[in-house]
């Protein structure tokens, strides 16, 4: 593995991550084109439609690409989509050399644009900083190999795991440095998810720094208030899950139907498992940022839905029977205990986070 190249593809990882949040369903991918070991030009995708990384950057080149080398932190894509395949282009160009940190996980593409730049004897390298390249576009690796959304879910807690006083006081645990951090941590995710007790308890707005993300609540017998911010403000991006018992509420399931969609599932149908399905399969919501209550996430980890965690400890103990931050039904064993890997620690102020991977 050459260092240049190395070098080179981290600049790609830095200028896919400028969008990060904002291209879903599409994966975030940065592109630098390299000529006699100067960028002459780069590009990064915007937004789902717009033109993809490779096709940006080629167009700003304002030189010859001939025997130029093009860095990639994915592999271009092979199909008609929105926009014609980057494949294509990248042959037209001139391009001489491609490199590329990781195969792209589509079925559609999936190695077969490698196979066609080397058809066109376009020299390719692959794997270069292969499992940073993954990681950045964790969502769209999952999204691709099971069908499903990535799940992450955020805790704000005291030292001994409490989120809530024996009288029901939550506001505030973590310091404000804290609370900005996770709305920005909100901004990278399609969706974030409660559970009906905290609508009622904290009555949220669930908005994120940049942008407004779906918002998903948890409510089997529709109890959400019809006052709650989060309908007062909504954008038709609200979706309740509720049971089909509900029926009988026919004049606020009226109500609600003209601020927000409504699932109304059969008792055997209403599990998280099923639920996160719908999302992807109907609503095309690729991430999901499950936020709370304590119900609500333990029963996430309970069905083995969550991918990666944000636990914010704040420097306090509460004791006591009081609300802890994971609920559910928990492990039975130390053998089923749900272990996290690559752990990383920030200090935020007096607060500390640690984030990390749920170890499948």
């Amino acid at each position: 593995m050459r260092e240049q190249d190395i070098f080179f593809i981290k600049k790609t990882f830095s200028l896919a991550r400028k969008t990060e949040g904002f291209v879903s369903p599409n994966p975030l991918v940065g592109a630098v084109i390299v000529k006699n070991n100067r960028i002459i030009s780069s590009g990064f995708h915007k937004k789902a439609g717009l033109p993809h990384a490779e096709i940006e950057a080629i167009k700003k080149a304002k030189t010859s690409l001939k025997g130029a080398t093009l860095y990639v932190n994915l592999e271009p894509c092979f199909h008609w989509g929105k926009t014609p395949p980057c494949v294509d282009e990248i042959i037209k160009s001139g391009i001489k050399r491609v490199v590329v940190a990781t195969q792209d996980p589509n079925p559609k593409v999936n190695g077969r644009s490698i196979k066609k730049l080397r058809q066109h004897n376009i020299e390719v390298e692959v794997g270069v900083l292969k499992e940073e390249a993954q990681r950045l576009n964790e969502i769209f690796f999952k999204n691709m190999k099971k069908k499903l959304p990535f799940v992450v879910a955020k805790v704000a807690q005291t030292l001994d795991g409490k989120i809530a006083t024996k009288k029901g006081e939550s506001k505030w645990i973590t310091t404000k440095l804290s609370r900005i951090y996770a709305r920005k941590l909100r901004d990278k995710y399609d969706a974030v998810c409660v559970g009906i007790n905290t609508i009622i308890l904290d009555n949220p707005s669930l908005e994120g720094i940049r942008k407004s993300p779906y918002k998903i609540i948890i409510d089997p017998q529709l109890k959400i208030p019809l006052e709650a911010k989060i309908i007062k403000k909504a954008k038709n991006n609200l979706i309740i899950f509720c049971q089909k018992e509900i029926l009988k509420k026919k004049q606020k399931i009226s109500h609600l139907k003209k601020k927000a969609k409504l699932f109304i599932l059969n008792s055997y149908e209403f599990n998280l498992k099923n639920i996160i399905k719908i999302l992807y399969r109907e609503e095309n919501i690729c991430s999901i940022f499950v936020e709370g209550g304590s119900y609500t996430l333990g029963k996430f980890f309970d069905e083995k839905l969550v991918d990666k965690i944000y636990f914010f400890y704040a420097p306090k103990i509460m004791g006591g029977k009081t609300l802890t931050s994971i609920g559910g039904e928990g492990v039975g064993t130390l053998k089923k205990i749900i272990q996290v890997k690559d752990l990383k620690i920030t200090r935020l102020n007096r607060d500390f986070l640690i984030s990390g991977y749920i170890k499948q």
